[in-house]
C-alpha cells in the first residue's frame, strides 16, 4: 500500500493541530503553558500593537513558504482536501476535547496561506513536504496556540481523534492498529518558541505492519506561526532535509519580520 492511501487523514491532522490554537481555550487546554514560557524576544510584537494587515501577512506568508526551488527533485502538487460530513464530526469533537472555542464570528487569524505539497515517489521512496504560514491578529494569540500545541492534553486530544479519523477511512484491506503522538521542541532561536510532533500511524496490510509518519515542526514568531510538515512511507522524512527546511522558515521569517 502506498503512503498516498493514507496521506489525506494524516494531511487533516494538520489543519487539526492548527486548529487547536484558534479562537481561544479553556483552562484544560492551556493548563501546561507556565511549564514552557515563551521567551521574549525583540521581535516579539508588544499586545497593544496594530495587528498587520491582510496584505502584510500574506505577503509575509508568501515570502516565507517553501517553494519549489528549495525541494529538488520533487513535484509540486494540489495540498486541497475537501472534508466529509465525518471528518467534519470528527473535528467538532476535537474543538470540544481541546476546549478550543468555535471561532464563527470572531477573527481567529488575519490571514493564512501554504506552499503545495512537494512530493518525491523513487522505489520505495516515498515522502511529502509542505509549509503553512498563519497569522494570528496579535502576539498574545499566536502565543497562546504555542503553549495549546504544546499542552500534553491537547496532544492526547489529537491522537484521540485522529485514531477516530483514520479508522474511519478505507484502506483496500488495510487496518489501522495504532496511532502514536510524540512531542519534541526544536530551536528556533530569537523567536517566541518551537513546536515538534511526529505522529506514528501503523497499517495491517495482508500480515504486514507498514508505518507511515508525518512530523509537524513550526515556531511561533510575533503573530506568525511557521509550520513545517513532512511525511513518509516505511521510514521517516530524512533528518538532515528536514532540519535545514525548517532553518530555510526561520531565516526567512526572522529577515520578514512582521
Amino acid at each position: 500500500m502506498r503512503r498516498t492511501a493514507i496521506l489525506p487523514a494524516l494531511v487533516l491532522s494538520c489543519a487539526l493541530l492548527s486548529a487547536c490554537g484558534k479562537g481561544g481555550y479553556a483552562t484544560t487546554a492551556t493548563s501546561t503553558a507556565s511549564q514552557h514560557p515563551p521567551a521574549a524576544t525583540s521581535t516579539q510584537r508588544a499586545t497593544t500593537s496594530r495587528p498587520p494587515t491582510h496584505a502584510q501577512a500574506l505577503a509575509f506568508a508568501h515570502a516565507v513558504n517553501l517553494t519549489a526551488a528549495d525541494v529538488p527533485g520533487f513535484t509540486a502538487t494540489s495540498n486541497h482536501h475537501g472534508e466529509s460530513a465525518s471528518e467534519r464530526h470528527i473535528e467538532q469533537e476535537l474543538r470540544g476535547c481541546t476546549g478550543a472555542q468555535s471561532s464563527q464570528g470572531a477573527q481567529s487569524t488575519v490571514a493564512e496561506a501554504g506552499s503545495p505539497d512537494f512530493e518525491l515517489h523513487r522505489g520505495i521512496l516515498d515522502l511529502t513536504v509542505s509549509s503553512e504560514v498563519s497569522v494570528a491578529p496579535t502576539s498574545a494569540q499566536a502565543a497562546a496556540t504555542l503553549s495549546a500545541i504544546r499542552s500534553a492534553h491537547v496532544r492526547a486530544c489529537v491522537s484521540r481523534y485522529l485514531g477516530q479519523l483514520l479508522k474511519s477511512q478505507h484502506y483496500a484491506g488495510a487496518t489501522v492498529t495504532g496511532v502514536s503522538i510524540a512531542s519534541g521542541t526544536p530551536p528556533a532561536p530569537g523567536t517566541t518558541g518551537g513546536f515538534g510532533w511526529r505522529v506514528t500511524a501503523t497499517l495491517a496490510v495482508h500480515g504486514l505492519h507498514v508505518s507511515f509518519y508525518l512530523d509537524i515542526l513550526g515556531f511561533v514568531d510575533g503573530p506568525a506561526q511557521v509550520t513545517l510538515s513532512s511525511s513518509g512511507a516505511l521510514r521517516p522524512f530524512p533528518a538532515s532535509a528536514q532540519e535545514e527546511l525548517f532553518s530555510q522558515l526561520l531565516t526567512r521569517a526572522r529577515a520578514h519580520s512582521l
